[in-house]
């Protein structure tokens, strides 16, 4: 890794750890290697052009190979520009989920999705995810900013007692609405857990009203894994309570999301806190983080499998065997089937059913207001997919690249995969060796939205939520001290300055 080594002190009581090393003009924050990006789209090119088979599965299979040969290559490149943490950036993040949702599946035997899906759409479908790549490579590459956006925000920094404070207020206002929904019975609360999905007494309606809001403040429990994820890397400034009682609301919300069966929940937890715990992990402890993050990606592994297991029973029904099993299919990996939708979807538009236009974009920009401010708000799309494909009962879902070409084709994948791939580079400038701890969240708060919105472009806006807290949370906290900073120095202008304890040498 190339980042420089900062070197603490402890300043007294507060424990505040502060930065001393002062040449910070070698750090480079995390970017993607242009070299890298090339070498990608040559080979997701070369794919597009000799990638063939028989077989629907065969032909992805192919596409799945050739583009994660890109993939590796763009990584290797972006590895050995600038070390490991270079790779922790919510571009690549981007590029790997939706190759997750995608093609992944793929690199295994995939004999039920040739009866699905004939060779033409789904080549024809594969093109459009070849956009999505082509735009998301591109577009990590369009916005340079001259200075770190919101630098005074990111870098001020904060005592580790308000850091437990905002964990707890997160907390708290997190999980209000299932608390009240089961009359603050905590182990009511862990057993709705373990049900089915859709049947927990604070699952919110179709329609909300007033009493939604409460649920929809559920979205601070996506600052849970993130906080921890700080409290935990720098544990030499916390006491051993407030790690104990920090890293059992991280396993609450870690079991919350698991026995939820929804794996990019889950998915979102385990990559924000991993992203956090990285860049507020000092340098010397790098082994550490190498370990968790194998330790995390074969626990991601584990959930993928069971989570489809018994996502639809309950984890409860699951455990004692009080469902009626699935008719029997060949045993394979399976994600989403979101290529699948997308073949589907481009036999729909245009030729059943006209392109969609603006609708889904607006539908992203108004979905985060609550029906009880707005109550004309429109109630869906005029098309759905689950509409288009002819199922009911069930959410489908079909990648940005599938919604995306539902508003205009192949076009507007392109456009929609550059202005992701433009956002998530833009992202990385938040990253900076200067950044405080609630810098640190906020930047680790955004691969959410990152990672959701390649399952749905509708919920990017929605998905923004708990980062947006994050920053106004941050906001009004170094505002609060630079007032109390400012106060003690007028005190100290008009009376005897205070004594500084003396700084111990750095070992």
């Amino acid at each position: 890794m190339n980042f420089p080594r900062p070197k603490y002190r402890n300043t007294g009581p507060p424990r505040r750890i502060e930065l001393v090393q002062e040449d910070l003009a070698a750090f480079e924050r995390p970017k993607a290697n242009v070299q890298g990006t090339v070498m990608a789209l040559v080979c997701l090119a070369v794919t597009a052009l000799v990638a063939h088979g028989n077989l629907p599965s065969t032909l992805s299979r192919a596409s799945a190979i050739g583009t994660l040969l890109g993939i590796v290559l763009s990584i290797i490149a972006d590895l050995r520009k600038g070390g490991l943490r270079n790779l922790i950036r919510a571009d690549l993040m981007a590029i790997l989920a939706f190759y997750f949702l995608t093609l992944f599946e793929f690199l295994f035997p995939q004999p039920n999705f040739d009866e699905m899906s004939d060779l033409h759409t789904t080549h024809f479908a594969i093109m459009g995810v070849y956009l999505g790549f082509l735009g998301l490579f591109v577009g990590r590459h369009l916005i340079h900013p001259k200075k770190q956006p919101f630098a005074r925000t990111l870098t001020h920094d904060i005592p580790a007692v308000w850091m437990v404070g905002i964990f707890w207020f997160c907390f708290i206002v997190g999980y209000l609405h299932m608390f009240i929904a089961v009359d603050f019975d905590v182990l009511e609360m862990l057993r709705q857990f373990a049900e089915p999905r859709f049947t927990q007494p604070w699952q919110r309606g179709r329609l909300g009203d007033w009493k939604a809001l409460l649920v929809e403040l559920g979205l601070f429990i996506y600052l849970i894994p993130p906080l921890t994820g700080i409290i935990i890397a720098r544990r030499q400034r916390y006491g051993k309570i407030s790690l104990f009682l920090t890293t059992m609301g991280l396993l609450l919300t870690l079991y919350y999301g698991f026995s939820s069966g929804t794996r990019n929940l889950f998915a979102s937890y385990l990559v924000t806190f991993l992203i956090a715990y990285s860049f507020a992990l000092p340098f010397a402890r790098h082994k550490e983080l190498v370990i968790l993050c194998t330790g995390s990606g074969l626990l991601m592994l584990f959930a993928t499998y069971f989570m489809l297991q018994f996502r639809n029973v309950g984890l409860t029904n699951y455990i004692t065997g009080n469902y009626e099993p699935s008719p029997a299919m060949e045993k394979t990996m399976f994600v989403d089937y979101n290529l699948y939708a997308i073949c589907r979807l481009t036999e729909v538009f245009p030729n059943r059913q006209p392109y969609l236009g603006l609708e889904i974009p607006y539908q992203a920009l108004i979905r985060p207001i609550p029906r009880a401010v707005w109550a004309g708000k429109p109630e869906g799309l005029s098309s759905s997919i689950e509409d288009a494909l002819g199922v009911e009962g069930v959410t489908i879902s079909a990648s940005f690249v599938g919604e995306a070409y539902m508003c205009g084709g192949l076009t507007t994948v392109l456009i929609i995969g550059l202005v992701f791939g433009a956002l998530t580079g833009w992202w990385s400038y938040l990253a900076s060796s200067k950044n405080s701890e609630l810098g640190i969240l906020i930047y680790a708060s955004g691969f959410f939205a990152t990672v959701i919105s390649m399952r749905s472009l509708l919920v990017f806006t929605t998905a923004l939520m708990p980062t947006m807290a994050a920053l106004v949370i941050a906001t009004q906290a170094v505002r609060v001290l630079t007032i109390q900073a400012q106060r003690l120095l007028r005190q100290a202008a008009r009376g005897k300055p205070p004594v500084r304890q003396p700084v111990p040498p750095t070992r």
